[in-house]
């Protein structure tokens, strides 16, 4: 049996507080001083160690709130609350401090994860045991490494260049010592993602719960990472997999993903759990205050059915997200508001939309990809496409992602970059304070190159 996810694991407490004060991810403590009766030396210390792995991911602000606030900032479908400053406002103008500190929290945040994640693929397979879990937890630890890593890349690296040599920093060790290590190539960076997904999906536990890792939410995770390094044939007949070998499948309504969330769903893949008693990590509340859906998201989702389950206004008329706010935690007695959320980092309709694109890229029967786009449209209740035009079926695609998928996670600004640089759009004409690549990507944390001593080069224009 898996411990509840909510109890903090021992590797947790090593990494206590680290994501709001560290600077560099070198400053980490180094996991081998940890107590020798803390070693994982056994299938039940490797789970316990797992358990504190999901728990690094999804407390605090920064992986829950700050990536994906930022990103849909950046993209357009957000912008700043009353309780938004300067931090945020460099996010949804493109002039960014390398000094800001959501910059520096969210960056340790993943290598805190990766830290934890490192431990257990490190110590795990020593353990001499019949015991087919201690693979499984491996897998696990695997994937949350791979995707770490994955989402680092699209932040702080040129992730849309395969032979851009501005990749990220690749941990495959747990940390012993304040050293250096300088940053891998875009290419490199992909392939050790993808080693960790291929053993996450040859080893790894099949589909249990939304909020633990698995077979099926590492092939799902591949397929966007070989979309993202333009593998498009693999893409589409990976995404195709995911959706018919199951067990997910659309929920009935839009609006359905938002209000079961953890509990009951079918079309989450992974996510973050959360208490709304106990565990209130103030997604909810910061997605209210600090990070607002723009007027532009909510022009784009006029005549849409998907609008008024995304968006409400408040009696002064300003916008509120309503996938996160307005909403009852359905499980308590009596129903309570919710003050905590998930964050979805992968569900069935992304990978419907991943499909569609990545046959139309590949020169894919166009069929196949309306088929797919038009899942997503019957179920918002919306018309289906008809076109025959591969370069209008992008765009469509891309639409669709920001009407199903829009001030969620960020996504919207990730498929800007990916359709500026195939040449789709003339990203300018979107967003006018851009005006160099420069932008596509965040600078490095200014302490962690500082204190590299020029081991780790900063990115471009920064």
């Amino acid at each position: 049996m898996r411990k509840k996810i909510y109890t903090t694991g021992f590797i947790t407490l090593a990494l206590a507080g680290a994501s709001c004060n560290l600077v560099d991810v070198t400053d980490i403590d180094p996991i081998n001083q940890l107590a020798e009766d803390q070693a994982i030396t056994t299938v039940n210390k490797a789970q316990a160690a797992l358990t504190g792995t999901y728990s690094v991911l999804k407390t605090g602000l920064e992986l829950v709130v700050y990536y994906p606030g930022s990103a849909c900032l950046m993209g357009g479908t957000m912008d700043l609350g009353g309780s938004g400053g300067n931090a945020e406002s460099q996010f949804r103008d493109h002039e960014i401090d390398p000094q800001n500190y959501t910059v520096d929290a969210i960056y340790t945040k993943w290598y805190a994860v990766i830290s934890n994640a490192n431990h257990i693929i490190e110590k795990a397979p020593l353990i001499e045991t019949p015991n087919p879990r201690r693979d499984e937890i491996i897998g696990e630890a695997r994937f949350l490494r791979a995707l770490a890593h994955f989402y680092l890349l699209r932040f702080y690296g040129q992730f849309f260049d395969l032979n851009s040599k501005y990749g990220v920093v690749i941990k495959d060790k747990p940390i012993r010592e304040a050293k250096s290590e300088p940053r891998s190539t875009v290419q490199q960076t992909y392939d050790f993602i993808l080693a960790d997904l291929d053993y996450a999906i040859a080893k790894g536990p099949t589909f249990t719960q939304t909020i633990y890792a698995s077979r099926q939410a590492a092939k799902a995770l591949k397929a966007k990472v070989l979309l993202y390094m333009k593998k498009f044939p693999e893409a589409a007949t990976l995404a195709q997999e995911v959706i018919t070998e199951g067990p997910f499948s659309l929920e009935a309504t839009f609006y359905d993903v938002f209000f079961k969330k953890i509990f009951g769903t079918k079309e989450a893949i992974f996510q973050t759990p959360y208490d709304d008693k106990n565990d209130r990590n103030n997604k909810a509340f910061m997605f209210r205050s600090t990070y607002l859906p723009s007027e532009e998201y909510k022009l784009q989702l006029e005549g849409d059915k998907r609008d008024t389950a995304a968006t409400t206004r408040t009696s002064a008329g300003q916008l509120r997200n309503k996938k996160f706010n307005n909403t009852l935690y359905p499980f308590s007695s009596p129903p309570t508001t919710l003050t905590a959320d998930t964050e979805h980092f992968l569900r069935l309709a992304e990978i419907y939309l991943i499909r569609a694109e990545a046959v139309v890229r590949s020169n894919g029967n166009l069929e196949d990809a309306r088929d797919a786009l038009n899942e997503i449209r019957n179920r918002a209740v919306m018309p289906e496409y008809t076109s025959n035009d591969p370069a209008e079926l992008l765009e469509l695609i891309r639409k669709e992602k920001i009407l199903e998928l829009g001030a969620e996670s960020g996504e919207e600004w990730f498929d800007l970059i990916r359709y500026a640089t195939n040449g789709n759009l003339n990203i300018n004409t979107i967003k006018p304070t851009i005006t160099s690549v420069n932008q596509y990507i965040l600078p490095l944390p200014f302490n962690t190159v500082k204190l590299s001593d020029s081991i780790v080069v900063q990115n471009p224009g920064y």
